[in-house]
């Protein structure tokens, strides 16, 4: 077991310190980094759960080709090839606007910029599609309304605001959105010159430990 070295998160956009210990290439024990400038010995529990993502039984860890009604293991040299061949065939009968991307969205898919898009514009595609599409669509699109720029997101600013005001957000559970979230959610809620205000139909852990908890019931929420 090696001794602590100091990383970092990448399941959300915070990267929270961590500091692991592994063995070959498994990380075996996590922990927050104390030392780190922003997150200052916080993490949520998708960080302390790594080696748990990184070692998971179902995990690929080489191509897999469909063989009759399943699959075998086949070779990157292999699969580089055949995967090379089909897109040439595309490329060749349909042009490139028969290629699309498919990646992941955002934190943990950085590859999209280095390898994904640079792809994509080699064979002269434009459309690229992930997980963003769905889930950030609003907020991006919103994003160009208010501020020119889909690509241009604003952040909470926790330090000088007097309320918190959360909508269907538990970061008591997972800190996605606000860096050392249960701290700043216990900061707003025992603070007799701050305010915690929550709405959401659920009682959450972040609901339960709000000044005032608005609480619409489903199929109004939109309305309110």
């Amino acid at each position: 077991m090696s001794d602590w070295n100091r990383t970092s998160c990448v399941l959300c956009y915070h990267n929270c310190g961590l500091e692991v210990q592994t063995e070959g290439s498994r990380i075996l024990k996590v922990r927050a980094d104390k030392n780190h400038p922003r997150t200052k010995g916080y993490i949520c529990r998708k960080g302390t759960k790594i080696p748990f993502y990184q070692s998971h039984k179902e995990r690929l860890t080489h191509p897999l080709k469909r063989d009759g009604s399943g699959f075998k293991k086949i070779s990157w040299d292999q699969a580089i090839d055949e995967i090379a061949g089909k897109l040439k065939e595309i490329l060749s009968l349909h042009g490139p606007r028969a290629l699309a991307y498919m990646g992941g969205g955002g934190q943990g898919s950085h590859v999209e910029a280095s390898f994904g898009r640079t792809l994509l514009t080699a064979l002269g595609s434009q459309y690229h599609y992930s997980a963003l599409a769905q889930e950030l669509s609003g907020l991006f699109w919103v994003n160009g309304r208010a501020y020119g720029r889909q690509n241009l997101h604003t952040g909470a600013d926790l330090d000088r605001a007097k309320n918190f005001l959360v909508m269907g957000w538990n970061g008591y559970v997972s800190s996605a959105g606000v860096n050392r979230a249960r701290e700043r959610i216990d900061e707003f809620s025992k603070s007799p010159a701050k305010r915690l205000i929550v709405v959401d139909p659920l009682r959450s852990e972040t609901a339960r430990r709000a000044n005032t908890h608005l609480q619409p019931r489903i199929g109004t929420i939109a309305l309110f």
